[in-house]
């Protein structure tokens, strides 16, 4: 037989140029046949648009798809994208009642036309049928229906272009697919809370029967002050209903007519711009003034109390017989109040901006609760009112989506079209803390920049705007006490948010603290967060912060209290992050990490040494955290100012840095420095540590006579004043040394007595160092029993101590145990999750380095290069859990080796051989055959015969 030949050919389809493999065969006859094995890469990001009018997308370009029969078969194995249909249920939607004779036969032809556009492998032959093999997200029906089902209307509603499968793919998709389709669409508009009214206008035109919709449209009309324009509309769809099915509007819609004939006021003005997000706060405050007489939405300046209010008051005004009353007490008098009610008034008031005139406020809502039973009072305020019965919502900035839609929105108002740049649009919302009407203001600059230029100019951008955000925050600021207003100065001093401790030591008001901070929250001035823990910290929103560091100015003192209080936070986190509840101390750190660089940029420009100590705190946490080059950074700028017995610890933090990046010489100089400076202090502990520290280093560059030496050193100085933890922590670094040299027999002892000195004072991390030690050296000599045991031990340390879950070296010994019971996949998904956590920071030594990556290359030669990096992409979406369960899970049928007859079947069908082909060269059943490729399929994680035979192929090459 006449071995494959492999080419690789440049082809073009649809603008693009792609890589293809092909396979060159003996056909029966003696002649050469070309077989298509796969698109080299992946096949692209496709997008099947069927909401609107039929339109095809690989990564963003239109792709052409040529002839209706064959849109429409692609658009009905879309709708059922990875399950099989029928030939039966295809012939019916390409051509209705009347199918061909030879109904296979013309399906098979548009499925090789179907193929040339999407590449072979992405419509799979079936015994029943065919079945489109793309990822379910690729098809906007299904997404439409998912994201519907998760309540998720908005981004739902978002994909409809249009009618669906518009441009008449057949008449079957009109009859049977496009009615459920539109059904779920309108129903998702009817359920819809913030849908307004230009949408409403446009679907009762689209749908004009739609009796809901109508509905919909007149109450939102009529909720927002414009009776006569929604009379006009019920009078239009009266006469059309009445023309077209000569019945009258429904009852509910009547009962809207009568109402409009009979509205009071109007209440609330009309807004010109579109409202967004809210919707939890919508219904929290429509159930509130259910629940309660008198609501106060309370927030900082420029979080949108106006604004919701009145779509509060437009939402719920219907349910009140005399409509909405609006006070807008910046212009109006309280007590005037008294004169917009009557006796027997079924109202809502919203009373707008209360905080510079609360007490008068209080005294009006009051007096009118008490003299008017049916009035319900809704107010804004940046301070409750501190009324009876008051029931306080505390408004928070808006989320990241909404958010990130109000800015693209009022962007598009100025400059004639929404922002493209997505990822500018969310930093510059998330800088500025999601804040309304910061957005707002920042947004109205898209007329002459764009997204990126925002962002690199926002703060002076904010600064010399209209003076709206400065004139609300010096509204608040002048109104608070002159205690408060200290407080509210040297709370800028922070950068993120802050606990109870941190604001006692730096604000330094003593007995006054709490009244001030409290008077700052009734404002609105401070957030309160609380902790999953039930602690609380607290922070300002960043536009209100850098409002208060203009009123704070420099202020050196607060700022050395600031850096003093973080600087002994950072020291009690670096001696608390080598104890067994690491997990807790990193959550915490990295709570106070803004203030930690907020004091670091302040330090550097300082006399003294408060940068170094700093740097050298957090130098263990960052590397922890896997910012090792930033925590170089600062050490190395701030090294020159420390007394030497400081220099001599920052020196071994540098060291460690460097040798975390491979910078082996940079790293030996920091630790012999650091050595001779232990040395001339006569610091004993210092010096064994620093002996230990050039160990390390002497053991990665080849120099493991030097490094066990060094070691034996560092022991007997630890053993001097009897120090067992810095004992254990040697001979870890004697065990890496002695692998280095491949000297099994010296190592295992010491990873062994590394774990009980662990497990005898009581430290995970030292426990932790010596299983995985005693798991590496089981794996060498291929003792897959041990392997698992400590493996089991070390999951099971990793439950209780979680901050250990940061170092990759479990996770490559969990790899190499996969792969050493056969669980390739799962090898190969541990594998890529451990890379990515290494180059997240994770460092391993230079033996399990090599270790590991000659296991993944062999794996790689077991299941092809393709599927090995698919599978590892897929390890690093797993999440902890899910790692740690795929590292003991045992091993399955499926992850067994592939069988020799396994294998010819490959070879063979490598060889182009159909399975009628291979199975007569084997002397076996096509049924077999059939049976061993799925089982090939299994066993190597693979899509499908062109996968199997491309495999194949690599094998033999």
């Amino acid at each position: 037989m006449v071995p494959p030949i492999r080419a690789f050919v440049r082809l073009r389809r649809d603008g693009t140029d792609g890589r293809c493999q092909f396979a060159v065969s003996p056909g029966p006859d003696g002649s050469v046949e070309w077989v298509a094995i796969s698109l080299g890469g992946e096949m692209g990001h496709l997008d099947i648009r069927l909401l609107g009018p039929f339109e095809i997308r690989r990564d963003g370009l239109v792709v052409q798809v040529p002839g209706r029969k064959v849109r429409a078969l692609l658009a009905m194995l879309a709708l059922s994208c990875g399950r099989t249909v029928s030939f039966d249920a295809l012939g019916r939607a390409l051509w209705s009642d009347d199918p061909p004779q030879r109904l296979r036969g013309s399906l098979q032809t548009y499925v090789g036309r179907l193929r040339r556009v999407l590449g072979d492998d992405a419509v799979t032959t079936e015994p029943a049928g065919y079945r489109l093999d793309v990822p379910v997200e690729s098809v906007d029906v299904l997404r439409f229906h998912r994201l519907l089902d998760d309540g998720k209307l908005e981004q739902a509603l978002e994909l409809w272009r249009g009618e669906p499968f518009e441009g008449s793919l057949s008449q079957w998709f009109e009859e049977h697919e496009a009615p459920a389709l539109v059904e779920r669409y309108l129903t998702a508009w009817e359920q819809r809370t913030d849908a307004d009214i230009a949408d409403l206008q446009k679907l009762t035109t689209r749908y004009p029967l739609r009796e809901t919709l109508w509905l919909r449209l007149l109450s939102a009309l009529r909720d927002t002050g414009r009776q006569a324009e929604a009379l006009e509309y019920y009078e239009a769809f009266r006469a059309h209903l009445a023309d077209e099915l000569g019945v009258d509007p429904a009852p509910e819609l009547q009962a809207i007519h009568r109402s409009l004939l009979g509205t009071k006021t109007a209440g609330i003005p009309r807004d010109l711009t579109r409202f967004f997000g809210r919707d939890e706060e919508l219904a929290q405050l429509g159930q509130a003034l259910r629940d309660s007489r008198l609501v106060t939405i309370a927030g900082s300046p420029g979080t949108g109390k106006t604004r919701l209010s009145r779509e509060v008051a437009a939402r719920n005004g219907s349910r009140y017989a005399d409509g909405v009353v609006l006070v807008e007490l910046v212009s109006t008098p309280p007590h005037a109040l008294l004169t917009e009610i009557t006796e027997d008034a079924d109202v809502l008031v919203v009373l707008d901006n209360c905080e510079h005139v609360v007490d008068e406020a209080r005294t009006a809502a009051i007096q009118v609760l008490a003299t008017y039973p049916s009035v319900r009072i809704l107010t804004t305020s940046r301070v409750p009112l501190g009324a009876p019965g008051e029931q306080v919502f505390r408004l928070t900035p808006l989320a990241p989506a909404p958010a990130n839609r109000l800015f693209a929105d009022r962007a598009a108002l100025v400059s004639g079209a929404a922002p493209a740049d997505e990822s500018t649009v969310d930093a510059i919302c998330r800088k500025l803390d999601g804040l309304p009407l910061a957005i707002e203001l920042a947004a109205a600059w898209s007329r002459v920049l764009s997204p990126r230029e925002i962002l690199e100019r926002l703060d002076p951008l904010l600064q010399d705007a209209d003076g709206t955000m400065r004139a609300a925050l010096d509204w608040s600021y002048h109104l608070l006490p002159a205690p408060q207003q200290l407080l509210f100065e040297r709370l800028a001093v922070f950068s993120g948010s802050f606990d109870l401790a941190a604001l006692e030591y730096v604000a330094d008001l003593g007995d006054e603290l709490l009244r001030a901070l409290t008077g700052l929250v009734d404002h609105s001035l401070v957030i309160t967060d609380r902790l999953p823990d039930g602690g609380i910290r607290y922070r300002l929103l960043e536009p209100v912060r850098q409002y208060a560091a203009t009123a704070l100015g420099e202020a050196p003192s607060i700022r050395a209290r600031h850096a003093t209080h973080f600087l002994a936070v950072a020291q009690q986190g670096d001696s608390d992050l080598h104890g067994n509840d690491r997990g807790r101390i990193l959550i915490g750190l990295q709570r106070d990490e803004g203030n930690f660089l907020a004091a670091l940029s302040w330090a550097r420009s300082q006399p003294g040494d408060t940068g170094l100590r700093l740097s050298t705190a957090l130098a263990y946490y960052w590397e922890v955290r896997g910012f090792v080059n930033d925590a170089r950074t600062w050490l190395e700028e701030s090294l020159d100012r420390g007394e030497p017995a400081l220099r001599a610890v920052a020196l071994a933090r540098l060291g460690r840095l460097a040798w975390r990046q491979r910078d082996y010489e940079a790293s030996t100089l920091a630790y012999q420095e650091s050595l001779d400076l232990n040395r001339q202090l006569g610091d004993d502990p210092g010096t064994a540590r620093a002996l230990r520290n050039l160990a390390l280093v002497a053991a990665a560059t080849g120099q493991a006579p030097y490094a066990v030496d060094l070691c034996a050193q560092s022991i007997a100085k630890f053993r001097q004043y009897g120090d067992e933890r810095g004992r254990g922590w040697t001979l870890s670094v004697l065990g890496l040394a002695y692998c280095e040299q491949a000297a099994w027999a010296d190592a295992g002892p010491c990873f062994h007595e590394v774990r009980e000195i662990g497990r005898s004072t009581g430290s995970a991390a030292l426990t932790f160092a010596g299983r995985l030690g005693v798991a590496y050296i089981a794996a060498e000599g291929g003792e897959v029993r041990v392997h698992r045991e400590e493996l089991s031990a070390i999951v099971a340390d990793l439950r209780t101590a979680s901050g250990l879950i940061e170092d990759p070296e479990w996770l490559w010994a969990s790899m190499s145990l996969a792969a050493s019971e056969g669980r390739v996949r799962a090898s190969l998904r541990l594998a890529g999750a451990a890379t990515a956590l290494s180059r997240r920071g994770g460092r391993m030594s230079d033996a399990t380095t090599v270790h590991c990556d000659a296991i993944v290359e062999r794996l790689r030669r077991q299941v092809g290069g393709r599927t090995a990096d698919r599978l590892m992409a897929a390890g690093r979406r797993l999440t902890q859990d899910e790692l740690m369960a795929e590292a003991l899970a045992p091993p399955t049928p499926t992850d067994r080796p592939l069988s020799s007859r396994e294998l010819e079947v490959a070879d063979l069908a490598g060889q182009g051989l159909s399975n009628e082909q291979i199975a007569s060269a084997l002397v076996i059943s096509r049924r077999t055959v059939e049976s061993h490729l799925e089982h090939i399929r299994q066993k190597l994680d693979l899509s499908g015969r062109y996968e199997i035979i491309a495999w194949a192929l690599s094998r033999s090459g």
